[in-house]
């Protein structure tokens, strides 16, 4: 079965997500948190030509994180918050992004007997 979806930019993120909210640790994830994550996301996919160490710096830099909360509507402030909760459930560790989906054009489910 094949389902093509025009999605681009940090929707596709999002989309991923939420097709992975059932499972763990995507689970853990309330709706405001993978807005944010999937916004991180993508951001650390448009700088993915630079080294890791400026990446960084610039995805966790406050202009960024007000970006983010301009685009979804929320405050600076709520943005740290949110970004705090990410990284108490291991999705942000100190000043890193942890990559637990990566940009993609295509998703393979395979289901196995559990």
């Amino acid at each position: 079965m094949e389902l093509k979806i025009p999605i681009k930019g940090s929707e596709r993120f999002l989309l991923m997500l939420n097709l992975f909210a059932p499972f763990k640790p995507f689970s853990k994830l309330n709706n405001r948190e993978k807005q944010v994550y999937s916004e991180l996301l993508y951001v650390d996919y448009e700088l993915k030509n630079l080294d890791e160490i400026k990446r960084n710096k610039l995805i966790f830099d406050y202009d960024t994180r007000r970006e983010i909360g301009q685009k979804l509507e929320i405050s600076t402030s709520s943005v740290y918050n949110i970004m705090s909760s990410l990284k108490k459930k291991g999705f942000i560790g100190r000043r890193t992004l942890d990559r637990k989906i990566e940009y993609t054009n295509e998703i393979k489910i395979k289901f196995i007997d559990g």
